[in-house]
């Protein structure tokens, strides 16, 4: 099967449920665990305990965007390299799901990035089969 390379995208191109369910090269790389804020740590990639942490969040990320007009679940590549890519967007998550998670947050905010909350992992792993 030949998987197309994810790359920048502009929001009309992204990843949507549907895409990311077909996607085998993703689903198993899925870390719903890893919050913004773990991602934002300052980490120095010389020192072995940064580099393992570095390792633990590289995969995919969910987490709501509200720098957009809509706050929007929003899925993020994590690179080996720290170097991040915003890659779907899933719109067919329930918008009180999303307003609920910003108004009682698991965690303060970062740069407009909230982390999901416990109902929207339960509903990415119902709708996603992980």
């Amino acid at each position: 099967m030949d998987i197309p390379e994810i790359d920048d995208k502009n929001i009309f191109e992204m990843l949507g449920l549907e895409d990311i369910r077909k996607r085998p090269d993703i689903l198993p790389k899925i870390k719903l665990e890893v919050t913004p804020q773990m991602m934002m740590e300052p980490r120095f990639q010389s020192r072995p305990e940064d580099l393992e942490k570095l390792k633990d969040i590289t995969g995919y990320m969910f987490y709501i965007e509200t720098e957009t007009e809509t706050p929007a679940l929003m899925l993020l590549k994590i690179g080996r390299s720290d170097i991040t890519n915003t890659v779907g967007c899933i719109t067919e998550v329930p918008a009180e799901m999303v307003r609920a998670a910003i108004e009682r947050p698991v965690q303060p905010p970062t740069c407009g990035m909230y982390a999901i909350s416990e109902e929207i992992r339960a509903w990415l792993k119902k709708e996603l089969g992980l």
